[in-house]
């Protein structure tokens, strides 16, 4: 019964679609010239490739082993007239129809390679419309939910057509924008056609292999590519050198000058008492009352000699080490000035 009723879904798909129309010309003009248009004889050949499919359909249900080279051909037949199947919904779903009809003979045959292509191929083509796969009965549904998930698993990528005039894009018998969006990894069959009919049309194939990677593809395919400017590479500053090495600490060296200087006071404090009596008395006049005189020749001198070379130190690391401080801050200064501006 799965077949009479498949047989049946088919054929009304096809009836829906116009049958093909034989045209006679009125006896007068049997003898005129034929018509030079090609667009009468190409819509002849698009109902009969329609109505050569319907009739592969019908015999591969009923012998699926014998008829599978014929459902093919009729397919690829059809598959060729993109621009007028993305112009014919019912076109559409009867090419969807027979993908599936074929993938479930080739699955029944045995050839479940041949069914995974096919099946790959109509996944890749719906654009992720939903597939009347419960029609074809749950074999055929779970291995389409398998296929599915492996090319979910690899990831899509999008094809990008650039016009160098006004066209009309049509990609896996869809019509579409310059922009096809996301497309599952694999081949995809694009067409494209000049609206003023001056560039003759291509159809062609595109090869989708990394994800998230875009395709491009030029119309005319002469029409020379952008080409994009060569980037400016901008140095960046060098970075800042390193803060100078101080030969002391700061304040180690300001404790130097300050102990220097306390030296050399008060070896003068010293060197100003020599000789002098304890109390501020005068030796000559007190002698009797001043035993003992201070002596600080000696230790005055010391200490304005070592508080000297102090001072002279410290004041000598010190300036060192802030000129080289200054210059470092002057060179950062100038780094940010020409970062900033």
């Amino acid at each position: 019964m799965a077949p009479l009723a498949l047989s049946l879904v088919l054929i009304e798909i096809f009836a829906s679609v116009p049958a093909p129309r034989l045209q006679f010309a009125p006896a007068e003009q049997v003898d005129a010239e034929p018509a030079s248009s090609e667009e009468p004889a190409a819509a002849d050949d698009f109902e009969a490739a329609l109505a050569a499919l319907e009739q592969a359909n019908l015999a591969v249900n009923n012998d699926p082993e014998a008829n599978l080279a014929s459902l093919t051909e009729a397919i690829e037949q059809l598959s060729s007239f993109g621009p007028q199947i993305a112009a014919s919904p019912e076109a559409r779903d009867a090419l969807e129809l027979s993908l599936l009809n074929l993938a479930r003979a080739l699955l029944l045959t045995g050839d479940e390679a041949g069914a995974a292509e096919v099946m790959d191929r109509v996944l890749r083509t719906s654009s992720g419309r939903k597939l009347p796969i419960k029609r074809f009965g749950p074999t055929l549904a779970d291995f389409h939910n398998r296929r599915k998930a492996l090319l979910d698993e690899a990831g899509t990528g999008s094809i990008q057509i650039r016009c160098g005039v006004s066209c009309r894009v049509v990609i896996d018998t869809q019509p579409t924008t310059t922009e096809s969006g996301s497309l599952y990894l694999g081949t995809h069959r694009v067409w494209i056609e000049s609206l003023d009919g001056e560039v003759p049309a291509v159809d062609l194939e595109v090869e989708l292999t990394e994800a998230g990677a875009t395709e491009v593809v030029h119309f005319p395919a002469d029409q020379p590519a952008c080409e994009a400017p060569e980037p400016i590479i901008i140095e960046p500053p060098p970075p800042p050198p390193p803060p100078p090495k101080r030969i002391l600490p700061r304040w180690a060296e300001i404790s130097v000058v300050a102990i220097g200087v306390g030296a050399v006071v008060a070896g003068g404090v010293m060197l100003g008492l020599d000789g002098n009596c304890p109390g501020g008395l005068d030796p000559m006049l007190d002698a009797q009352q001043c035993p003992e005189l201070y002596e600080g020749t000696v230790p005055g001198l010391v200490a304005i000699g070592v508080g000297s070379a102090l001072v002279v130190a410290g004041g000598v690391t010190l300036g060192i080490d802030e000129v080289r401080v200054g210059k470092h801050r002057g060179r950062q200064a100038m780094i940010s000035w020409t970062m900033k501006f």
